[in-house]
């Protein structure tokens, strides 16, 4: 029976993420990390490009082109284009011309609401996928950061991700408590243009903003203030605008942001349980996601909680790797497994109330 079901099918993990998606294959690892951008032909619906091809279109899409991120806030924005975008990457992954009913683990932001998670689902399954489990981002972060499943000790996560920041509390395979809030990548580069068309009045685009915060993001003042140059349209005339940004004003246009991030991990610590609290004391806080990577994130997290904080070698992909781990443990996989059932409320799409 197993031969056979791994004949019909493929065993992959799959961080949807915002900003970028990351999937990886129990035999070969990580086999695609792609931006989570779909272009699709605007007459037709054919899929144009997806990934890295996709993102290249974005801000200069021809006129039969539109250029869509499925993904907002780590939910789905557009059911139909993320059921096209999980499709095109299965069919790339895959590597025959018979396609297989995949069996996909997805992570999902631990506070997503069950109509969230079954959007999710769906889109998957419509993507002709056989079988779907979704589990807490934060847990899969834990265990692709090399923690133990059954490790009873209690740990804190925090993943920075492009749409959302996940803080999870886990012990002893099972989520303690987990908050999710959308102060997170995402966030700073809109802080970015937000500054900028205060500042200087001028208008930049999303790959422009996210190239400043690459090079000069930090969240601690450097001794050498770096400057970048960057072309803005003016609001004023539509003209452009060639100007230098130094790293001393991305750093305050970022800081709103990244303080709502310790504001939410300390929030998460004190509504936490004091034999909670003591093991994270002794344990620390293990630092995932895109925006571990911020300069000086790590330090500023060290002094604000004072906490010990640990980052993996590739924060980019446990999400990824620690729902792969859960692939191959199918009883361990079947306790991390999100549920769908929820208050009836939380289901429903609006709620109806007749006096």
């Amino acid at each position: 029976m197993n031969i056979l079901s791994s004949f019909f099918a493929d065993d992959l993990a799959i961080d949807l993420g915002t900003v970028n998606t990351v999937v990886y294959a129990p035999a070969e690892g990580i086999v695609l990390n792609e931006p989570s951008v779909l272009a699709l032909n605007k007459y037709s619906g054919e899929v144009v490009s997806v990934g890295l091809q996709a993102l290249k279109l974005l801000g200069r899409e021809p006129n039969d082109t539109e250029v869509h991120r499925p993904i907002r806030r780590g939910a789905i924005d557009n059911f139909e284009v993320s059921q096209q975008f999980l499709r095109a990457l299965i069919s790339r992954v895959q590597h025959n011309d018979h396609p297989k009913r995949s069996h996909l683990v997805i992570g999902v932001p631990g506070s997503s609401t069950p109509l969230e998670r079954r959007s999710v689902k769906d889109a998957a399954r419509d993507a002709k996928a056989g079988r779907v489990d979704l589990i807490d981002e934060g847990l899969a972060a834990a265990l692709g950061a090399g923690l133990d499943f059954e490790d009873e000790q209690a740990r804190l996560v925090v993943d920075i991700g492009g749409g959302t920041t996940n803080v999870a509390i886990l012990a002893s395979g099972g989520v303690v408590s987990s908050v999710s809030v959308p102060a997170a990548g995402n966030a700073m580069d809109e802080a970015i243009r937000d500054y900028l068309r205060v500042r200087y009045a001028v208008q930049v685009g999303e790959r422009t903003a996210e190239r400043v915060k690459r090079e000069l993001g930090s969240t601690c003042h450097l001794e050498t203030d770096q400057e970048t140059e960057i072309v803005g349209k003016q609001l004023a005339n539509g003209c452009a605008l060639p100007l230098k940004i130094s790293a001393q004003e991305v750093r305050g246009a970022l800081e709103p942001v990244v303080s709502e991030i310790i504001s939410t991990v300390r929030r998460v610590i004190e509504d936490s349980k004091p034999e909670v609290t003591a093991d994270i004391f002794y344990s620390g806080v293990i630092l995932t996601g895109g925006g571990a990577l911020l300069n000086g994130m790590v330090d500023r997290l060290q002094n604000d909680l004072n906490l010990r904080v640990n980052m993996p070698e590739d924060p980019l992909t446990t999400v990824a790797l620690g729902a792969g781990r859960l692939l191959a443990e199918p009883e361990k996989l079947q306790r991390a497994s999100l549920r769908l059932d929820g208050p009836a409320w939380e289901s429903a799409e609006k709620l109806v109330v007749n006096w």
